[in-house]
């Protein structure tokens, strides 16, 4: 049975603001609740399930999975099996990060994960995943809280479980330390079979973003913009290529990456830009501060379209080059006011005037391009 969009999000707006107003635990009072639009798609058929956010990751991005080592991991596992965070929902089983008296990861304990069982339960009833993938022991056994099962990680890992109505893929957690109990080639070859238990669900005509390989994608596009523009802003880096995407879309049907993208205060934000990928995906790639804005550059322009192996479309490179030098002209505010007049962003904003929603850290619909 198809959902009604509009009022699982009204509901889903509602668990939100019930989370933000929790205060079970003492030792998560200054954590950060992580539950929002960033989590993924209200429709997927596919629920991520992690054990709880990390201190350098979602507790400081606001986005599960994402700016630490097990967020870094977990993006290089599902780009390199060819789904997306497009493709699914991903939560924890305890929705705060749990700290150690000196301010450290913790593991949850078994109180504070069944003081977060009720929020796991009514995601789940909201999002009706057909597949649930648990991200390590804790998130498998958080689980027992809504209904019990006989799992156990090292015995069923990769393995489909049917439970509550659904199908139950039991994974190793993507952090470094679970890597030395399952190494990241047994991982990689545990999400290859994730992506083949999601794409039996999948109707073929459901193709939401290119399946190009996001990272190389994304490098090239980045460095095109570096190239074009020489130095420029981490902001200014973001909203140029939110541009280029949007230009492309309209001119050719299509983004030119599948890059993950969502809607933050000063407007979009890509996650495979975020710094730490950013220095690994672009060599000679300089990052430095300047009155306090982060500005990038390539060190070397040129080195980067004389490598053999990773030659840069002549076609694509006059696309963007033309979509830079549309807005090189203009500041930074003039840019983000450019941003929001684009028909994805307008359709959001109307959404949150008119409807009443909340969609701060909502991935963008770059097929809402009606109103350009």
């Amino acid at each position: 049975m198809k959902k009604d969009q509009s009022s699982v999000a009204l509901v889903f707006d509602e668990l939100v603001s019930d989370v933000q107003k929790c205060a079970l635990c003492d030792r998560m009072g200054a954590s950060r609740r992580i539950l929002g639009r960033s989590s993924g798609d209200l429709s997927a058929l596919m629920m991520f399930v992690g054990e709880a956010p990390g201190r350098l990751g979602a507790d400081d991005t606001a986005i599960p999975f994402h700016g630490d080592k097990a967020g870094e991991n977990f993006e290089k596992l599902i780009a390199q099996v060819g789904i997306s965070r497009y493709d699914f929902f991903i939560t924890n089983a305890v929705l705060c990060n749990p700290k150690d008296e000196n301010g450290n990861n913790a593991t949850p304990t078994k109180r504070e994960v069944a003081n977060c069982s009720g929020f796991l339960r009514r995601q789940i009833a909201i999002i009706q995943p057909r597949i649930v993938v648990t991200l390590g022991n804790q998130a498998l056994q958080a689980l027992k809280y809504i209904e019990d099962h006989s799992c156990e990680l090292s015995a069923d890992v990769r393995t489909a479980k049917p439970w509550h109505g659904r199908i139950l893929i039991p994974l190793y957690h993507p952090g470094q330390r679970a890597l030395l109990h399952r190494s990241f080639l047994n991982q990689l070859a545990d999400y290859r079979f994730v992506a083949e238990q999601y794409r039996k669900l999948v109707k073929p005509a459901r193709k939401a973003v290119v399946r190009a390989p996001t990272r190389p994608d994304v490098a090239n596009l980045a460095s095109i913009i570096l190239r074009v523009s020489g130095s420029i802003s981490y902001f200014r880096l973001h909203k140029l290529f939110y541009l280029v995407e949007y230009h492309h879309c309209r001119s050719e049907g299509r983004r030119l990456t599948a890059s993950y993208a969502i809607r933050q205060k000063d407007g979009p934000y890509f996650t495979d830009l975020h710094l730490s990928k950013l220095r690994k995906a672009i060599p000679g790639l300089a990052v430095a501060s300047k009155n306090e804005r982060l500005m990038l550059a390539l060190e070397d322009p040129a080195d980067f379209f004389e490598r053999p192996t990773d030659s840069v479309d002549s076609k694509v490179e006059s696309f963007v080059s033309d979509v830079v030098s549309q807005y090189r002209d203009k500041s930074d505010e003039q840019l983000k006011t450019v941003v929001y007049l684009t028909a994805p962003m307008r359709s959001m904003l109307r959404k949150e005037r008119y409807g009443g929603a909340n969609l701060f850290n909502a991935p963008i619909n770059f097929s809402a391009m009606s109103a350009s």
